[in-house]
């Protein structure tokens, strides 16, 4: 079967009517086709994925891959530097001379915004396109924001996943100003209004719960690590330990110091080879926005309204119904 041969792919894409509709395509008008969503999962993209979706599905997997998931803004970048650091030995000196965006690729991207607005800012040659992780060296250490239903079968069985859960609220945070980030987005809206698309289910890489409940059920399996943003708020050094466990990896005291130093915030939003510079640079992402944010857990408290509040526990609550999954929102103290 060749790479392009969509024959034995069980899923189908048909654009959403409500992203093509007033007021979706007021608020985001570079979404001139709309969104499309995956049967089954429901699974949100963009159409040039869903035309593409079946080179993901028969992506050729490694036994040695380690591979990072979540949903956006949830700490993809912040683990993907430790768990490459990791896998190469801490090595600083190729980690602060090669961006994480090509050490540590996120398989989504190329077909995440429309390629030719990537040529036309001179963007396309780095673009992580599923050839070139195809041609990295092992082990790779790649990341993805889609759904396990969507990615190779057998990934799970076959290689090392990580999977990274940040409580709702503050992901959704976090998303909303990742729209006004990016320039491909153009979200022109309130966070009210991102909020109620966000709950619907109406916006990219949504919806939430189905990808995080698959990853919590699959926890206990003996390649699954599942990890919680808050958790690595609280106690960085517990949590980088249980990833070197899980990794087979033994760092010294030293190295996990340094690695502690190497990832606090501060440090993470002036390091230009993981916060990004090159894009903002070549002009994908708006100027005056840091692609690392605060990275603070219950920073939603300065943006919800009461109502707005109230209206996402009774969601969460719906969600997580029949489920033992818990999420905090705040913590006392954090790095």
């Amino acid at each position: 079967m060749s790479k392009q041969d969509p024959v034995d792919y069980p899923f189908t894409f048909s654009v959403i009517p409500e992203t093509l509709q007033s007021p979706f395509k007021e608020l985001f008008p570079s979404y001139r086709e709309g969104l499309v969503s995956s049967e089954p999962g429901n699974f949100v993209y963009h159409p040039l994925y869903s035309k593409n979706a079946h080179e993901f599905y028969h992506f050729g997997i490694r036994k040695d891959d380690v591979w990072i998931r979540t949903f956006p803004r949830s700490g993809t970048t912040w683990t993907s530097e430790l768990i490459w650091l990791m896998m190469n030995d801490c090595n600083f000196d190729v980690a602060n001379q090669i961006p994480l965006t090509i050490r540590a690729p996120n398989i989504d991207t190329c077909y995440a915004t429309n390629s030719e607005s990537m040529a036309s800012q001179g963007f396309s040659s780095t673009v992580p396109t599923l050839e070139k992780l195809a041609e990295l060296p092992s082990p790779r250490v790649l990341k993805s924001h889609l759904p396990l239903y969507l990615l190779p079968p057998g990934l799970l069985d076959s290689c090392k996943v990580i999977y990274v859960a940040r409580n709702p609220k503050d992901a959704l945070v976090s998303f909303y100003y990742f729209h006004h980030m990016v320039k491909f987005f153009q979200f022109t809206g309130t966070l009210e209004q991102f909020a109620e698309y966000f709950i619907q289910s109406k916006l990219m890489w949504t919806p939430y719960f189905s990808s995080v409940l698959d990853a919590w059920a699959n926890r206990h399996h003996p390649n699954m690590l599942f990890l919680f943003f808050e958790d690595m708020k609280k106690d960085i050094r517990k949590e980088i330990r249980k990833m070197c466990s899980f990794l087979n990896k033994q760092l010294s005291d030293e190295q996990i110091e340094t690695l502690v130093e190497h990832v606090k915030v501060d440090n993470f939003a002036k390091n230009k080879f993981v916060n990004l510079t090159v894009e903002i640079e070549s002009g994908l992402l708006n100027k005056g926005h840091s692609f690392v944010r605060k990275g603070k857990t219950g920073d939603w408290k300065n943006h919800f309204s009461p109502e707005l509040n109230s209206r996402i526990d009774q969601w969460i609550e719906d969600n997580l119904a029949g489920s033992d999954l818990k999420f905090v929102t705040e913590l006392e103290q954090q790095d």
